[in-house]
């Protein structure tokens, strides 16, 4: 009696050629332009605590910043991959802490520039991952 089971080293080598193939697709270089464009809608998100007290100008800031990326990813066929530097993730996600920061700062202070420096953190903070991601996938 035959099975159509594979064997445990087929199965080992599909599993194997299936993580090099979502590597691929998760290491798809971006286009350029879209690196400081996200590096400025970081700051921005972060400035947007300064307009008004309420979260609408950071929501649209957040709205304008996923449809950017989400389009850019479904031209590029990977509209959902996140990359696997985790240089670039850590520089994501640390920008995104930097813009709560802001906010924060905006809510408990009066002045201005703490606001623009917690802004410009992010911005810088993006934008390094955004080299290690570029660096790594040029």
């Amino acid at each position: 009696m035959t099975s159509n089971d594979p064997t445990p080293d087929a199965a080992r080598a599909a599993l194997a050629e299936i993580d090099d193939a979502q590597r691929a697709v998760r290491n798809t270089p971006w286009p350029v332009w879209l690196y400081p464009v996200n590096a400025v809608l970081f700051g921005l998100l972060g400035l947007a605590s300064l307009l008004d007290s309420t979260s609408s100008a950071r929501f649209a800031v957040a709205l304008v910043t996923v449809v950017v990326n989400v389009t850019v990813g479904y031209r590029s066929g990977v509209p959902w991959a996140l990359p696997t530097s985790r240089v670039f993730l850590v520089g994501v996600f640390g920008a995104g802490a930097w813009a709560v920061v802001a906010a924060v700062a905006a809510q408990l202070s009066d002045r201005a520039w703490p606001v623009v420096l917690f802004s410009l953190a992010a911005t810088v903070t993006f934008s390094v991952g955004a080299i290690a991601h570029r660096r790594a996938t040029a």
